[in-house]
């Protein structure tokens, strides 16, 4: 008997099908095999949970912080796993910590590997006092023979590369081991320093691996029909996606022969949306956050938070049953079966750490993100899969349909590849950068050359262009399928209902910058906005901009904190900035792109925060032209003789919006400011954070624009298709409505898409 090892189950799984009740020959992944085959005398494996256990006790004593990792247990429990990944990833490279401390050359990771390595030490003294040991901590190990009994030769397909590590178990196993391959110019150079061979491109291997011995199975030669498509939304590409479905199986694939490949698997989302007859399968299955367990708990926590009305009305008739009981038992009695069969494992983990908590609200959040990982497997049974490319490693389809082909998507790069520059990585004898991507481009180019038909699509517009990718493969860029593919998706659907809208509804009092804006550039816009209550979700740059806001504020308002000169401040700072953030790649954003411009805000901002009585976060109202006012203004500097009056701004046009006709935030604040202290200078400032040179911009005060606008309010307000505006002398003008529309959130509801 053979032992077949397969890089992922769904390889297991197409092989099986074709074995009808034949002898089979006995199979594993390359991960279950692994887990199997290593044996270490005299300690068992720690779980998976209680690592994380001891590894947050290992950081008791650590300066954490400057990782950019929360000590609070709650947020911990997620950032953990990237101190995992990077402690695994030196194991299997067979690299020692004090390797890749000597390859910092220029101290740009200095202290942060040094952290690094007292946690190891720590970690490492914790469990192995309790008889455990981890992967990555394995210094001496046997072959459990009894898994190999039987068996007189391993056959392995390998679709990546093996680990030095992996190359150690193999060595040590005496019966023959054969290992198939296929070879291109994207991994080749990975393949030969890994398998220590030459093997020209374009060819299938299989290598005798104990001797050596490579032998060609195969020559790959394959030309198959592509056509590439861009659109100018992302949602456009689920047209193209229906389209070619239908055509392929028109043209005789078969539906099963056919795979739709997500490099960003929400894309899953929309096309869920339009699969009105279940012809998709999804392999990553459906999030359990949309389960009804899930947005109940979630609902409770918002109420018990913020005292929020909508979630009250979602969990009311539960809430009486949530204070009496364990919030396990709560969970189990609420659940539905379905849902007690995805959590009971979870439920039995969550077990472990519930002393962990001060109180159950804590123990919830801890419960929400924990569920949030997991999926509901079988959701659709259509015939058409729709996967990840990683979960497509080793597949062969006739019809591949690859969506999302933009520069930030393909490739790919993991959380671990953001830690440590490509310098220290190539001296410290690690992979790179530039070969992990290459991996993921051998993932699409097997795809794309073992298919008969592939349609490739992208966005494009001012912020998404194609990935390089294309250039690489030697593909054309496409054409524009905006047009031609616009109605595939919805020509079975309702027609397009258009959100009914009245012009003449009530404003309400009192008005903040913002809405006045909106209610002027757009009756439309401050309508759904305001009156209807309905928002978009926040992008990257806003929710920076929210924490930053946050963070600053909590820092001026606590005048105990010990900060004795800019760099205190700065410190500081940043540990409140990064203890806010769950998201691992938002967090490497904030360290990259965001340190120097705030250690240049503390930098310039002390000696005025130290030395000023200050008020943050607050809101003002009041009455200019007879109309009732508001600002929130985020931070107010009393001094002696002069008030300042700061807005914080993190995107990257602060200096044009504070120029802009409409944009009324400082003159808000002047006006506020100076009705209450008319006998002091009024000084307003944009605090601009996002440019390349922060720094102030002197606040502009516009009130003849103000007091006209505000005398226009009273009358009809009609939503035309030429809005009128006034320039920066004052005079009415008119621009086409779409110039506005273009990038509106509301666009679709008002019909202007």
């Amino acid at each position: 008997m053979n032992l077949k090892i397969f890089t992922t189950s769904r390889q297991i799984r197409k092989w099986l099908e074709d074995k009808d009740n034949q002898f089979l020959d006995k199979f594993y992944t390359l991960g279950e095999f692994l887990g199997k085959i290593v044996v270490v005398e005299g300690r068992k494996f720690i779980d998976e949970d209680l690592r994380k256990k001891y590894l947050f006790e290992a950081i008791k004593n650590v300066d954490i912080e400057k990782l950019g990792i929360s000590r609070e247990f709650i947020n911990f429990f997620d950032d953990s796993s990237f101190i995992f990944s990077f402690f695994n990833e030196l194991f299997l490279e067979d690299v020692d910590i004090d390797n890749v401390i000597l390859s910092d050359v220029y101290l740009d990771y200095a202290e942060h590997l040094e952290i690094l390595k007292e946690i190891r030490k720590n970690y490492k003294n914790l469990i192995e006092k309790d008889g455990y040991t981890d992967k990555f901590l394995i210094e001496d190990f046997r072959i459990n023979k009894g898994l190999l009994e039987g068996i007189d030769k391993i056959e392995m397909v390998l679709d990546g590369y093996l680990s030095k590590f992996d190359l150690k178990v193999l060595e040590k196993i005496k019966i023959p081991v054969e290992i198939t391959f296929s070879v291109d110019r994207f991994n080749k150079i990975l393949i030969e320093k890994s398998l220590k061979i030459a093997a020209p491109e374009g060819y299938i291997y299989k290598l005798d691996f104990h001797n050596s011995k490579l032998q060609k199975l195969d020559k790959k030669i394959n030309s198959p029909e592509i056509e590439i498509a861009y659109f100018s939304e992302r949602l456009n590409q689920v047209n193209f996606v229906f389209a070619k479905i239908s055509q392929m199986v028109n043209e005789g694939i078969e539906p099963e022969k056919i795979a739709v490949i997500l490099p960003d698997e929400e894309f899953s989302e929309y096309l869920k949306l339009f699969d009105e007859y279940k012809n998709l399968n999804f392999a990553m299955g459906e999030s359990f956050t949309k389960s009804n367990l899930y947005i109940l708990l979630k609902s409770i926590y918002e109420f018990i938070t913020s005292n929020s009305d909508i979630a009250f009305k979602k969990c009311k008739d539960y809430l009486e049953a949530f204070e009496k009981k364990e919030l396990s038992d709560f969970i189990k009695k609420t659940a539905a079966n379905k849902e007690l069969k995805i959590i009971d494992e979870e439920l039995f983990k969550l077990e472990k750490f519930k002393n962990m908590f001060e109180n159950k609200k804590d123990f919830l959040f801890f419960v929400l993100e924990r569920f949030k990982n997991l999926k509901i497997d079988d959701v659709y049974s259509g015939k058409i899969t729709c996967m990840g490319v990683l979960e497509s490693r080793g597949m062969k389809f006739d019809g591949v349909i690859i969506v999302d082909f933009n520069e930030d998507i393909v490739p790919r790069v993991s959380e671990s590849d953001l830690f440590l520059n490509t310098f220290i990585r190539r001296q410290a004898k690690l992979p790179t950068r530039n070969d992990r991507e290459n991996l993921q481009k051998h993932y699409y180019y097997q795809l794309i050359n073992s298919a008969k038909k592939v349609a490739i699509s992208y966005v494009k517009n001012e912020e998404k262009s194609p990935s390089r990718f294309l250039y690489e493969l030697g593909f054309s860029l496409g054409k524009n399928g905006d047009e031609k593919y616009r109605e595939i998706a919805f020509k079975y659907s309702k027609p397009k209902e258009i959100t009914k809208y009245s012009d003449e509804f009530e404003i309400l009092y009192p008005l903040y910058p913002t809405q006045l804006k909106n209610l002027v550039e757009c009756p439309k816009k401050y309508y759904f906005s305001k009156i209807l209550g309905i928002f978009n979700e926040k992008d990257e740059e806003k929710f920076f901009g929210n924490i930053f806001h946050e963070a600053v504020a909590d820092i001026v308002r606590n005048k105990k904190l010990k900060m004795e000169n800019d760099k205190d401040y700065f410190d500081i700072l940043m540990k409140e900035i990064t203890k806010r953030i769950n998201d691992k790649k938002l967090l490497f954003d904030v360290l990259v792109k965001w340190e120097d411009n705030i250690k240049t805000f503390c930098k310039i901002d002390f000696d005025q925060m130290k030395y000023s009585k200050n008020e943050t976060e607050v809101t003002k109202k009041f009455i200019f032209e007879g109309k009732e006012l508001a600002c929130r203004v985020d931070r107010i500097d009393y001094k002696e003789n002069e008030i300042i009056l700061i807005d914080y701004k993190t995107s990257s046009k602060a200096g044009e919006n504070e120029e802009y006709i409409y944009d009324f935030q400082t003159t808000f604040y002047f006006l506020w400011a100076k009705q209450n202290y008319p006998d002091k200078n009024i000084k307003t400032l944009i605090w601009d954070l996002g440019s390349e040179k922060p720094g102030k911009i002197e606040g502009v005060v516009k009130m003849e624009e103000l007091k006209k606008v505000l005398n226009n309010l009273p009358k009809k307000i009609k939503a035309a298709e030429d809005i009128i505006y006034i320039d920066k002398n004052g005079k009415e003008k008119t621009k086409k409505a779409l110039s506005i529309c273009k990038y509106c959130d509301y666009k679709i509801a008002c019909g202007r898409d």
